[in-house]
């Protein structure tokens, strides 16, 4: 099959494209969670720090020196209103702390609140969120993210990489039908010119030798000369039958292939079998010729290197494809290069060739029909 190199420079290319798409799904997606969350968890830690400030004004309007000093009983008053259920951290205007809140462990954003009386910064508060239980959640996100970008990726490279891989071997498949179907038509046309130009010139000389003979040629040199013209006639016959097997054109494949078969057996001794149906589909012509000359190929194996006395050929017609199978006696192909001809034939045609026992002649052969998936 002629090669066609597409998959492998469409993966090369594909992948850092799905594996950049994936990776930035895989981030963004826990990253502006994290970012998400952490804002409203920042917003909520302002509001709370907006209601302890507004205890602490009250208690600097109420006592505007000893304030500080009744830590313990604003204290209690904040965390009867819930204000304690995170950290916590206010200092007066001379920023030092006033022991109110719990203190602050891992990972945490904090808000700041001045707290004004009458238009004065008399203190600071300080709301924190912990964030400890945001990164733990981020983390399972990203790595829930992680398993779904990879098998998005998966199916993001896969999926095009695979139909590039059967868009290439249909192309090849095209090409090599392509090109043994431009071989068959080169050959056709030589005959054609063989046929029609050496073959009628050189019936033309003979026949006018025969003229000039009965004239008063001597009859000797007009026999040389016609004998001459002869071998070439039979060698354009020669020349002719090899580019388009002659029995094709006259009998078709199924006849073909039977007027070869009995012709070889009795030419070489072996007693060879062919069971085929009584007709088959009209055959393209290059896949008839191939066909034909498959059957030849293993016939020949068979008479020159297997050594075997029987031998069977078998033609079936299946739904959408034509089977060949060849079985004998005899020792098999000797080489790789035995069989190449064949090989080289069958995916010409978009065909699969098997040989379901190593060491034996036994030979399978599928052809898809024309207009039929392979």
């Amino acid at each position: 099959m002629i090669p066609v190199t597409l998959t492998r420079p469409f993966a090369r290319r594909l992948a850092p494209l799905v594996l950049f798409a994936t990776s930035l799904f895989a981030v963004v997606v826990p990253v502006a969670h994290h970012l998400d969350a952490r804002s409203r968890a920042v917003l909520a830690a302002r509001e709370r720090g907006d209601r302890v400030a507004h205890v602490l004004a009250e208690a600097v309007r109420d006592r505007p020196l000893l304030w500080r000093y009744d830590a313990a009983k604003l204290s209690g008053r904040i965390q009867q209103e819930g204000l304690l259920d995170g950290p916590l951290v206010v200092r007066d205007r001379e920023n030092r702390p006033v022991p109110l809140g719990g203190p602050a462990t891992g990972s945490v954003a904090w808000a700041r609140v001045p707290v004004e009386v009458e238009g004065v910064p008399v203190a600071t508060v300080w709301a924190g969120a912990t964030l400890a239980p945001l990164w733990r959640e981020t983390l399972r996100l990203l790595a829930g993210c992680l398993l779904l970008a990879s098998a998005l990726g998966a199916l993001l490279f896969l999926f095009p990489v695979r139909t590039v891989a059967r868009a290439e071997e249909r192309i090849a498949a095209l090409l090599a039908e392509r090109r043994v179907a431009l071989q068959d038509e080169e050959r056709r046309r030589i005959a054609r010119e063989l046929h029609d130009g050496a073959g009628q010139a050189l019936t033309a000389a003979r026949l006018q030798l025969l003229a000039l003979r009965k004239r008063g040629l001597a009859p000797e040199d007009a026999a040389q000369v016609e004998h001459h013209l002869d071998e070439a006639l039979d060698e354009v016959r020669r020349s002719t039958s090899a580019l388009i097997p002659a029995p094709l054109a006259a009998l078709g494949f199924l006849g073909a292939v039977r007027k070869h078969c009995a012709s070889y057996s009795r030419a070489t001794g072996i007693d060879i079998s062919l069971d085929a149906p009584g007709e088959l589909p009209e055959l393209p012509p290059p896949m008839a010729a191939g066909l034909y000359r498959i059957v030849q190929e293993a016939l020949h194996n068979t008479a020159r290197h297997a050594g075997a006395a029987r031998a069977s050929v078998r033609v079936s017609h299946l739904r959408d494809a034509l089977s060949l199978e060849f079985d004998d006696d005899g020792r098999g192909f000797p080489d790789q290069a035995s069989s190449q001809s064949i090989r080289e034939r069958v995916a010409g045609l978009g065909g699969a060739v098997d040989w379901p026992e190593p060491g034996r002649s036994c030979l399978r052969v599928r052809i898809p029909l024309e207009g039929a998936p392979a």
